[in-house]
């Protein structure tokens, strides 16, 4: 190609490598911080102004623009990664001024800043990077200029492939370092170590009855299910009532799951029985569409409690001050008398026991806002460690219930808010001084079997109800 146009020197290609593109992606993908999808626009622009500049020069200097390019993919994600490292893996706890160093980014670089939304920032280095060079393999197979396969060029496409992978090893890492995941934790993953309640095992934890049960369960055993935070609860019930089993059986008869995965279970005849808090209205809706009628039986009660960081000098809210933040009528802290910084409200996954308490009890039908991707992990433990994480910060606050947060994720950076001027304690759940006190039942198919029909009956006698009791909740008697 006969071209007038001088090529541009590597000076000029590493400013369109380090700062252009990170102008393009950041101004133009900015809302890909909330949905992934709206960053495609960005991309798709930065591969035509590639393509563009490819064309105007022939590719001539094609090696030189991959060079440009990996060295400004390779500062972005190597400052990202030493600053991720020195604050050990915490996502809450980098500096304001790291954001200094990513200044091209403009918008995206504010939006990461005030919201702390780290989580898909190395995405969006490995989207400028690849897109730039997208752009330039468009215009090579438009001009039928195909690269050979030589080593040097082997080299490259390696090199491309690690950079790939580093978005998902920090992901990774900051999961085994920071968040507590491993490749043998139990499907809770950051929650606690559900082995400690495992029943017919020589663990402590487990509540029990003074004398053995009037009901025993010798064959044909229910199969059980329920919320995390029930664990602790129906683990020692089938301990009291279940004779002749086995650990090892009782692994089988006997899991603990996310609420949305046990009543899967339950009106897939998976589980016979399943212990969780009010299911939702689509959880009604898929039980009915199902052809699964259910008989619900009510155990006992909770607080449903809200904590922020321990260092957060606000220690009490009125009902009305907690729906405002979370439909994000209030923003800052320091409306409540708290310091100047933004409200960072952390919520449930649809389905979710607990974010359906929220929006039934606290919410009262009122809408929730809709919350950013990292203000919505997947477990109850990640909320309560992502609140506990804000050591720079202290802006955060989530939600749970009383004896999950206290008993079974035990976690001394956090602390829990009064409601109204009341302390959620036993006493203030009995006699109703404390606001939001949360329901929680046994729930069967309506074909239930004769030991199904036994264990809820036993659940709310005197001998269940004092196992109930003794394990940390508020009983109905």
């Amino acid at each position: 190609m006969n071209n007038k146009t001088k090529n541009p020197n590597f000076i000029t290609l590493l400013i369109r490598s380090f700062i252009l593109t990170p102008l393009i992606v950041g101004s133009l993908g900015v809302v890909g911080f909330i949905w992934w999808w709206a960053m495609i626009p960005a991309i798709l622009v930065n591969i035509y102004y590639w393509y563009r500049y490819n064309r105007r020069y022939d590719s001539v200097d094609w090696k030189a623009q991959i060079i440009a390019q990996f060295l400004a993919v390779i500062y972005y994600l190597g400052v990202f990664a030493v600053v991720l490292l020195i604050k050990k893996y915490n996502y809450l706890a980098i500096p304001g001024n790291y954001f200094a160093s990513i200044f091209p980014y403009n918008l995206s670089a504010f939006l990461v800043w005030g919201f702390k939304l780290l989580d898909t920032l190395p995405w969006m280095f490995l989207a400028s990077f690849l897109s730039s060079l997208a752009g330039l393999l468009v215009y090579r197979i438009k001009a039928r200029k195909f690269f050979k396969f030589t080593l040097q060029n082997a080299a490259v496409l390696v090199g491309i492939v690690l950079v790939i992978l580093v978005p998902s090893f920090l992901q990774f890492e900051r999961g085994a370092r920071y968040l507590g995941f491993s490749p043998d934790s139990a499907d809770n993953l950051t929650d606690l170590n559900i082995k400690q309640y495992q029943p017919f095992t020589r663990s402590d934890k487990l509540v029990s009855l003074d004398r053995p049960s009037k009901v025993k369960i010798s064959s044909n055993y229910p199969k059980i299910n329920g919320a995390t935070a029930l664990y602790p609860t129906y683990a020692a019930m089938v301990q009291e009532l279940y004779s002749g089993v086995t650990e090892k059986q009782a692994e089988q008869l006997v899991r603990v799951d996310s609420t949305p995965v046990a009543f899967d279970r339950l009106i897939h005849k998976k589980a016979d029985l399943i212990f969780m808090a009010q299911p939702s209205k689509s959880q009604e809706q898929e039980a009915k569409k199902a052809g699964v009628k259910l008989k619900k039986v009510k155990i006992c009660s909770d607080a449903f409690i809200f904590f922020v960081n321990h260092k957060n000098p606000v220690n009490n809210l009125t009902v009305k001050q907690i729906q405002n933040i979370y439909q994000r009528k209030t923003t800052n802290w320091a409306s409540l008398g708290g310091s100047f910084i933004p409200i960072q409200a952390y919520q449930r996954s649809e389905g979710s026991g607990s974010q359906t308490t929220m929006k039934s009890l606290v919410m009262k039908g009122q809408p929730l806002a809709t919350p950013m991707r990292f203000q919505a992990p997947g477990t109850m433990g990640e909320i309560i460690d992502d609140v506990a994480g804000y050591d720079n910060s202290n802006n955060a606050i989530g939600y749970s219930f009383r004896f999950y947060a206290t008993q079974m994720k035990l976690q001394h950076d956090v602390k829990l808010l009064k409601v109204n001027g009341a302390a959620p304690t036993i006493n203030n759940i009995k006699d109703g001084k404390y606001p939001f006190v949360a329901d929680f039942y046994v729930i069967t198919r309506s074909d239930q079997t004769p030991n199904t029909k036994k264990i809820v009956s036993w659940l709310t006698s005197d001998e269940g109800q004092i196992l109930i009791n003794r394990s940390g909740y508020v009983g109905n008697k």
